[in-house]
C-alpha cells in the first residue's frame, strides 16, 4: 500500500482497490487520526514517566525531550494512520466492485 513513508499507492497491489475512496480530501481523517493517536501516546508517556519517576521526576529532562517526541509523532505515525483511516472508511462503507480493478489485467 505504500510506495515509501510519505506517499501512498493509488491502488491496493493486490486487490485494485482504490486507496482514495472518492472524496477529494479523503484523508483530511487520517490527520486528525494521527493527530489524536499522537496526543494520546504523548499523554500516556507523560503520565508512565510520572508515575514511574515519582517522587524524582526528571523535569529537565521532560522539558526538552516531550516536544520533541511530539513534534516527531505524526511523521513516525504518518503511513499507519492513513492505513488506520482506511480500514475504518472500510468498515463503515464496504467495498464496492466498482472500487475494485483487476490488478492482474493492469
Amino acid at each position: 500500500m505504500l510506495e515509501h513513508w510519505f506517499r501512498m499507492r493509488t491502488r491496493c497491489g493486490a486487490c485494485g482497490l482504490a486507496i482514495e475512496r472518492g472524496e477529494r480530501d479523503y484523508f483530511i481523517g487520517s490527520m486528525m487520526f494521527n493527530l489524536v493517536v499522537s496526543e494520546l501516546l504523548f499523554a500516556g508517556a507523560f503520565i508512565a514517566t510520572l508515575v514511574i519517576a515519582w517522587p524524582n521526576v526528571p523535569w529537565d529532562t521532560l522539558q526538552w525531550a516531550a516536544p520533541l517526541a511530539m513534534a516527531a509523532a505524526p511523521f513516525v505515525l504518518f503511513p499507519f494512520s492513513k492505513l488506520a483511516w482506511l480500514g475504518f472508511d472500510i468498515l463503515l462503507r464496504p467495498v464496492t466492485p466498482d472500487e475494485l480493478v483487476d490488478s492482474r489485467k493492469s
